[in-house]
């Protein structure tokens, strides 16, 4: 997706608004958060006045980056709850952005609304601009119950997924997905820590119809068999999924009889996960159109979990490199009253 902007400068008059009858000049306001403009921007395009709503929007991308622009088009379309078109009602009047500059922004507002995000590039963030990326995913790809624990002051885990052939590695995995966790108090503050060594797909280690495939260092089989050839077929989340977690245990890989934190869907989450499960069924690597009967429901095996050093140990579950783990369980508690976890898992674009 284009993040790029028009840039317009605040020193620059206007003419009065035909719409409303008085002056309006909206590149003279103050410095406002990201979600407030986002909010001024929609009730803009409710009212018709595209001109207006594009500058404000481009204004208050000026000289941000990529990313934060990215997510103002997603605060936008969140906002408006539905797509729009350009207006060309008013093309013979005094515009505040020319018809071209409209028509892009309105295509990368609905794109921004109905496609996948890109992996955002944060490493120059502050972290409320990290926030406002990451929660404006939430409310994109989220669902209800995710965007009310924002609210509410809990974490939430989001989770972004680069797609990622299983034989990765010798069929080991790649720590190469993203999760996030963030949350705001009651006060603003926001806090984010982000995690870059996370695997959301399974390894083709445990991938029975890999299991002879010459770059597999096959261990054994998980899965179901959805298909009903008798091989167990190795599933992922599918994506865009909200998922509710609770926190549990799972088996430590090195240490005999040990358990670890992990987090696990609840009751209500398999309740609810009806087609939540991809099924890798054709012994590629890969979940496409190749695939017979691809789609399963969700179980509670489908955990957040530390991995190996040089293994994800991912049999399909979400897995954090063993280096962040402490970190990531201690993200997750800026709430001591917190007892389930909204997880987001999206896909991320190309």
């Amino acid at each position: 997706m284009d993040g790029s902007a028009t840039t317009f400068g605040s020193s620059q008059t206007r003419s009065p608004n035909p719409l409303s009858g008085a002056i309006h000049t909206p590149l003279s306001s103050p410095n406002r958060t990201n979600q407030a403009v986002a909010q001024e921007v929609a009730n803009l395009f409710r009212q018709g006045r595209q001109g207006e709503a594009v500058a404000v929007l481009n204004n208050q991308k000026q000289a941000q980056p990529p990313a934060v622009q990215q997510a103002l088009d997603r605060m936008v379309s969140a906002e408006l709850q539905y797509s729009i078109s350009p207006n060309s009602a008013y093309n013979g009047l005094n515009l505040f952005a020319s018809p071209a500059e409209i028509g892009t922004a309105i295509r990368q507002i609905n794109e921004a609304g109905s496609e996948p995000p890109e992996m955002p590039d944060t490493s120059t963030l502050s972290d409320q601009q990290k926030f406002d990326v990451y929660a404006s995913i939430v409310q994109t790809r989220g669902d209800q119950a995710a965007q009310n624990d924002l609210a509410n002051g809990n974490s939430v885990i989001v989770g972004l997924r680069a797609e990622t052939n299983t034989l990765e590695n010798r069929g080991r995995g790649a720590y190469d997905d993203r999760i996030a966790v963030i949350s705001r108090d009651a006060n603003g503050t926001v806090h984010v820590e982000e995690f870059n060594q996370v695997s959301t797909e399974p390894s083709a280690q445990y991938d029975a119809n890999l299991a002879s495939h010459p770059d597999n260092r096959f261990r054994r089989p998980v899965g179901v068999d959805v298909t009903g050839d008798g091989i167990r077929d190795q599933g992922r989340l599918a994506t865009p999924q909200t998922i509710q977690m609770y926190e549990d245990t799972h088996r430590n890989p090195v240490s005999a009889g040990g358990t670890d934190f992990a987090l696990r869907p609840t009751q209500l989450a398999v309740n609810q996960g009806q087609g939540g499960i991809e099924r890798f069924t054709a012994g590629t690597g890969y979940v496409d159109n190749s695939n017979p009967a691809t789609n399963d429901d969700l179980n509670r095996t489908f955990k957040i979990h530390s991995g190996s050093r040089t293994n994800t140990d991912s049999a399909g579950c979400t897995t954090v490199h063993p280096n962040d783990y402490v970190r990531f369980e201690n993200s997750i508690r800026t709430n001591p009253g917190q007892t389930t976890w909204n997880y987001l898992l999206t896909e991320v674009s190309p």
